[in-house]
């Protein structure tokens, strides 16, 4: 009964050693469940370990998937790609990568545009006669 333990004990820790050696998505701009006032120009994405971006698609809502053009073709840690100009609301930016050890990873970041008001213009005092 040890050894059964023992070898399940083995296991498990050999496959968390494997699971965590994938390369995930460290942090982005625009961040994971951010508010942004401004569309951004650009996704950048920093992954643990050098990876090759293989599909990058957005959408907004309800819309149809928009699949970005242009991606990178070279192997890298941190990937940056150009975005539409957008709308306000709310955007799935979903991202597939090939990882060097052969495994593709995805994943998906969730943000919101909401453009910052111009401040109302002052309120004139009504004039005195």
């Amino acid at each position: 009964m040890k050894i059964l333990s023992y070898l399940s004990g083995l296991v498990l820790v050999t496959f968390a050693v494997t699971a965590s050696a994938h390369a995930h998505l460290e942090k982005s701009s625009p961040a994971v469940g951010s508010i942004v006032p401004t569309s951004p120009a650009q996704v950048i994405l920093d992954f643990s370990e050098a990876v090759r971006l293989t599909a990058l698609s957005i959408t907004k809502g309800d819309e149809p998937k928009q699949n970005l053009k242009r991606l990178p073709t070279t192997v890298a840690q941190q990937i940056t790609v150009a975005l539409p100009p957008l709308t306000p609301g709310t955007y799935a930016l979903n991202w597939r990568v090939l990882s060097d050890d052969g495994h593709v990873m995805s994943g998906t970041l969730h943000f919101t545009l909401i453009p910052e008001r111009a401040p109302a213009p002052p309120v004139e005092p009504p004039a005195q006669h």
